[in-house]
């Protein structure tokens, strides 16, 4: 029978020292490349994959590293459609998000899938998002 000694070899730390190394590298990678996962819809309050700053709706274009910016109150028209991988408001009033996909985003919502985007608007009164 073997020891306990014998259990533990100096080989044994040296491939556990490894993994978790790997593991570390693996937990690196995916905060910078990001997680989201697609057709997600986030409620406020909870983190987004990409930062937008208070007062603004954020398209992340599906090839850029830099979001679209559209200040709260102001409409923005793509032509042609912009790519995107995802839409976050935070903004205080709900958007309409006209493209391949039309919807209403909600102040603080996100909506996270690879889509076209032909326009955002502030929701107008009376609340209907026209097409």
């Amino acid at each position: 029978m073997r020891s306990f000694q014998g259990m533990c070899s100096f080989q044994g730390m040296r491939s556990f020292q490894g993994m978790r190394r790997l593991a570390v590298v693996g937990v690196a990678l995916a905060g910078v490349l990001g997680t989201g996962a697609a057709g997600t819809a986030t409620a406020a309050g909870e983190e987004t994959a990409v930062f937008c700053p208070i007062g603004y709706v954020c398209l992340q274009p599906l090839f850029g590293s830099q979001p679209v910016l559209v200040r709260q109150g102001d409409r923005a028209t793509f032509s042609p459609a912009l790519r995107v991988t995802e839409v976050t408001n935070s903004t205080s009033v709900t958007y309409c998000v006209t493209g391949g996909l039309n919807y209403a985003l909600p102040a603080g919502g996100t909506q996270t899938w690879d889509s076209t985007v032909n326009s955002v608007a502030p929701m107008p009164v009376p609340g209907a998002c026209l097409a």
